[in-house]
């Protein structure tokens, strides 16, 4: 009887050794779409900061309401810094899953589709179309390109 315990207690510590560097291995992708998450939380907390430092220093950014594109982190700061005028939660940023993710390398990640800004009495949120390259400069996944515009109405 001790004999079968022991197998038993044997098996399953082999399975979950096994199962556990499986599980919790994250690939570049699911880094990427975690740090993009990061930017959505401090979107809606309006925290232009964290939002900013979330760019790598020669970042291109089009913004929706950008006429010219961002590459300075001056350009990044003035289109962002605008939000630090609003109140935290006052806008509600999502991206509905699933974001299209294509791993360039271990350190580059593209990662494309919709998201969505409710803002206060509007009746429904505004859908973009998002695309943003991250990159690994560290051990901290930053965007390097971000694109958003609004998503044209169906035909």
């Amino acid at each position: 009887m001790k004999a079968s315990r022991l197998s038993q207690a044997v098996g399953a510590l082999l399975l979950v050794c096994l199962i556990l560097p499986i599980s919790a291995y994250a690939g570049p992708k699911e880094d990427a779409q975690a740090a993009f998450d990061k930017f959505l939380a401090a979107f809606t907390a309006a925290n232009a900061e964290e939002v900013i430092g979330l760019f790598v220093p020669d970042a291109l950014v089009w913004g929706t309401t950008l006429r010219d594109l961002a590459t300075t982190p001056a350009g990044v700061r003035q289109y962002f810094g605008a939000m630090s005028t609003r109140k935290p939660n006052e806008w509600k940023a999502s991206a509905p899953r699933p974001l299209s993710a294509l791993a360039l390398s271990d350190d580059a990640v593209l990662l494309s589709g919709l998201w969505q800004v409710q803002r206060p009495g509007e009746p429904a949120p505004t859908e973009g179309r998002i695309s943003v390259a991250m990159v690994k400069r560290g051990d901290r996944w930053l965007i390097a390109q971000f694109h958003n515009s609004p998503r044209p109405n169906p035909q």
